[in-house]
Parts: C-alpha cells; structure tokens; sequence
C-alpha cells in the first residue's frame, strides 16, 4: 500500500507574456510548453486554430516539429520541466502528448498536443515539416506558419474530412486576402485547373457553398494525386498505422484499470462518478464495472436491495462450481475481451465492485465455498493498474448507510486495510472528508501514477509534480466513531 502528496495550482512561469493570468488552465500549460521550446531552441509552429490562444483552447493543439526531436528527447524536456509548466505527461503515443495540470479551483485541466514532423492526413503527405518551419513567423508568444502555408494546410485539412463551416471558410478566406498569390500557389499543388479555379474563386470571394456542395469530388481527388505523388509512403504508413493497432491491442498502454473498494457508506459511486467526470479529458472514453460483468448479468439472480446479507449463502458445491465456471473465467478469459480491449481503447475503467471484495464480504455474494479458492482466483486473476480504497470510521459510513450492522461495518472496514497492506498498488483515502476533496485526493492518485508509468517508459528520474507536499493519505485507525 502507498501514499502520495496532492498536486497544488502550479504557478504560471514568471517570464511568461503578459495576460498569461487571465487564460484558462490549458492555455497557462500551452504557453509553458511554448516557452520551454523557445529556451530549448527547438523550431515548431501552431498549425491552426490558434486565434484565440491562451484564452480558450477548445480541442488538441496541432503543431509541427523539428524531426530532429524524437519522441523521447521531448517528453524528457518537459518532464524536466515540468515544475516551470506547470503539468506533466501522462499520456504518450509517439508525438501525440497529453498533460495534466490544475485549474486555479484545483480541478484537473488538460492539454492535448498533436506534434507531427510532416503535414500527413490519412496516411497521405502533403507538406514537410521543414517547409512549414521555415515559414514561421512569430504570433504573439508563439510561432505560426506563413499565411500561404497556414491556408494550404487548412484547406487540405477542411477538405480531407469533408467538413467547412462558416467559421472554418472565414478563416480560409483571411489567409488568402493575406497572401493571394501564395495561397493560388498551394490550392495548385492538390488540384487540377477546373477545382483550383473553383477553390480560389471561394477564397477570393468568401462564398464557399460552391466548393460544401464539391466536398467530396474535391476529396476523393485530394487523396487520388496525394496518393500517387507518394504511393510507397502511403503504403508503409497505412502498415505502420496497423501494426501500431495491433501492438496496442496485444499491450494496452492508454487506458487505465482502477478498482474502489470500501464497505456500504464508504462513498464509492459519488466518487466514481465524480472522477470519471474530471478525468474525461485525459482518456478517450470512461466505463464502469460492477462485480457481475454485464455479459452475463442475467445468470445472477437478483438480491433485494438494501439487503446485501439478506439471502442465505449457497451450498459449498454450487459455491465452488460458481467460483471456478463463473468468477474465474471471467476474471481470466473474460477479462481479455471486456477490459483489457477497453484499456486497448484508451479507456479509464473503473470498478465498483470487484472480485477482491468477495475475499472482504463473501456472504455479500452468498458464497460458501473456501477462501483460499477466491484467493486463488484473485492471484491469477490479471491486476488492476490501482486499487483505491474508500476509508471511513465505521460510524461515519453507517451514518450515511445502514445495510449492515455496525458490527459487520467495523469488521469490513478493518478487513479491507488489512488487506491493502499487501498490495503495493494499494492507495488508503480517507472517505470521511467532503467528496470534493475525495475526488481530488484520488485523481491525484490517478494523475500521478499516469506520469509515473510516462517516466518509467522513457527512463526518467521520477521527479513527480505530485511528489512536492507533505503526504496526505494515511491509514486511519483508532478515530472515534
């Protein structure tokens, strides 16, 4: 079992520009990563989007990079620093980062980076990254690209996914007043004479629901002269993108396995609930689980709620034939086609209820079988990534629930921390204090080990923002009840 310090509100790095104050979460960590990169020397620019940066950062930041940073080398820059910014990475996927930090309330915040060190989409090239880079001019205090390389990439971008909306044509429309002669240039590098004449015509005029009603002539002819400018390197990109489906597949490593335990009262679906809601920004998608897998929800029969010791235990041997044909097949085989696919889907899989509570409560489950074959099962059973347990004086959950006798609630309570003794990804919060501070208490929990696994990836010291105060979470004993 651990503990860990919390994450307090980073403060913004003092050689910021002015009105670094006044921007959002995510803006103060964008314009912290920018200003390590400036320090650093390493060229990038902002693609698109960036109009209204630092303020309001509404989806992944798209830059291009220098190919002569790998992967590794730039999240070992900001994990170095990651005090000045104010956020670490806790998600890596080659260039595509995510950091954490907080809002000034102390809620999480969330910063998407999409680096890439050539303009790709759908596998196809359609600029070097140095071409860009070369371009750039400095925006504020970041760098963009040339009015008529910032259109280019916006146009092929807008057109590839088959989307313009009014804002998105406004904007191409700017760029080409900027640079009329430039912009008629990259529209010729991707189409023919009959679409450039219709794109340009667009541009020049700012009507552009000739070119909405052509979107999928001018995509399909996009992907057919990029494809053929490149062939191989379509290709092995289309091959590089499986094989990168299939090693995540096989080996998850997005996604997130964490298990709440705690007796009734403890508190546990307010904070499950809570925690998925913070934590939306830094996973693709969250799911919660209960004891029963849903697949096979209707094999169990139904206990009469509020009274989860209301029915008698089952017979030793249907106990036993349950644990083994039910319990274990879905905690090993099953496990692999629920949650290990979900965690493949960079999932935040939650548990509400779990095996390992059947060691703590098996009459909850009316089993009768031996002890030692559930903690068998739980010993092959594949481990969640944390174990986090709810704890609380039995007075103050029986307060809040009163399922159980007290008794039976202080016998709980004192056999879930005897056993988050023996798991070292086991955390204690203490379930007294008001949900909000729960809920921050545990997506510290989640945040830093996110950061910690980053580091233990790439081979960097393990300096953790969340390391920085004194510890916060403790078993608590002998509290009065």
């Amino acid at each position: 079992m651990q503990s860990i310090p919390t994450l307090h509100q980073a403060k913004p790095p003092t050689a910021l520009a002015e009105g670094v104050e006044q921007s959002s979460g995510p803006g103060r960590l964008l314009l912290g990563v920018f200003e390590t990169l400036d320090r650093a020397r390493i060229p990038y620019c902002v693609l698109h989007g960036y109009e209204n940066y630092p303020q309001w950062i509404k989806s992944d930041v798209d830059c291009m990079i220098s190919a002569e940073v790998r992967p590794g080398q730039l999240i070992a820059l900001l994990h170095e620093k990651s005090t000045r910014i104010g956020a670490e990475v806790v998600l890596s996927r080659g260039y595509h980062l995510l950091l954490a930090g907080k809002n000034v309330d102390g809620s999480p915040c969330f910063l998407e980076l999409d680096l890439s060190v050539d303009y790709e989409l759908d596998d196809r090239p359609f600029y070097a990254g140095s071409e860009v880079i070369e371009s750039r001019r400095r925006h504020q205090q970041f760098w963009v690209p040339a009015a008529n390389l910032e259109f280019g990439c916006y146009l092929v971008r807008k057109i590839a996914k088959g989307r313009l909306d009014n804002e998105q044509a406004a904007r191409l429309s700017s760029l080409y007043q900027q640079d009329a002669a430039g912009c008629r240039q990259q529209v010729a590098r991707f189409w023919g004479a009959g679409s450039t004449t219709l794109i340009l015509s667009a541009a020049s005029s700012g009507n552009w629901e000739p070119v909405r009603r052509r979107l999928g002539m001018l995509r399909a002819e996009l992907r057919r002269r990029a494809t053929l400018r490149s062939p191989w390197r379509v290709v092995g990109n289309w091959f590089y993108g499986v094989a990168g489906k299939v090693r995540r597949c096989c080996w998850p490593d997005g996604g997130l396995n964490v298990v709440f335990l705690g007796p009734d009262g403890a508190g546990k679906s307010s904070v499950i609930q809570a925690v998925g809601q913070g934590l939306a920004g830094a996973f693709a998608r969250t799911t919660c689980y209960g004891f029963a897998p849903a697949l096979l929800h209707r094999l169990r029969p139904h206990t009469p709620t509020g009274r989860p010791h209301g029915l008698p235990p089952r017979s030793f041997l249907t106990s036993v034939l349950r644990a083994v044909l039910y319990w274990f097949a879905y905690y090993t085989f099953g496990y692999y086609v629920t949650v290990h696919l979900a965690l493949a889907r960079n999932t935040l899989v939650l548990h509400d209820r779990h095996l390992v509570d059947a060691l703590v409560d098996p009459r909850r489950y009316r089993y009768g079988g031996p002890l030692w074959l559930l903690r068998l099962i739980w010993r092959l059973a594949p481990k969640p990534d944390l174990v986090i347990l709810l704890d609380a004086p039995p007075g103050v959950m029986q307060a809040r629930k009163q399922e159980v006798p007290f008794e039976e609630t202080a016998r709980q309570r004192e056999a879930y921390l005897s056993l988050m003794g023996t798991m070292r990804n086991g955390y204690v919060v203490d379930a007294a204090r008001p949900l909000e501070l729960v809920v921050g208490d545990v997506n510290d929990i989640i945040l830093r080990h996110l950061g910690t696994r980053i580091a233990r990836r790439f081979g960097l010291a393990q300096n953790s923002l969340y390391r920085r105060d004194p510890l916060m979470f403790s078993r608590v004993r002998n509290e009065p009840s």
